[in-house]
């Protein structure tokens, strides 16, 4: 069974809110809110799925709809360009994700200084 390999705490730092961590820590979601954005990133780390929402006022569905089924991993990256988060696409490793290896392509997360969802391809 495929298990995200990812830090809370980096999580914490770079969304700068606390999750809702389901019953038996099966599930995190974080809800990050700039009016009249809303994003909304649910980790069930045991399956290894991620999904995102995002939601801009006043519709009451989500405007986006993205879910990533069994992600090896995401990390939180703070360099130049920023800090964002970047998960990996599935079946981007043939092994097990380490937690520290760059990703080579996947979905980057940004919320500062906005909300802004980016997939991305490191050259090779």
């Amino acid at each position: 069974m495929p298990q995200l390999v990812w830090k809370p705490l980096d999580f914490l730092s770079a969304l700068g809110v606390a999750p809702e961590v389901a019953e038996y820590g099966t599930s995190h979601k974080y809800v990050v809110s700039q009016p009249p954005i809303r994003l909304e990133i649910t980790l069930w780390q045991y399956d290894g799925d991620v999904q995102l929402h995002l939601y801009v006022a006043p519709f009451e569905h989500p405007v986006v709809r993205y879910s990533m089924l069994g992600c090896p991993g995401a990390r939180v990256v703070d360099d130049k360009r920023g800090q964002f988060l970047e998960f990996a696409a599935t079946n981007t490793f043939t092994g097990r994700y380490d937690g520290y290896s760059v990703i080579p392509y996947g979905l980057r997360v940004w919320v500062k200084p906005q909300i802004c969802l980016e997939p991305f391809v490191y050259p090779t």
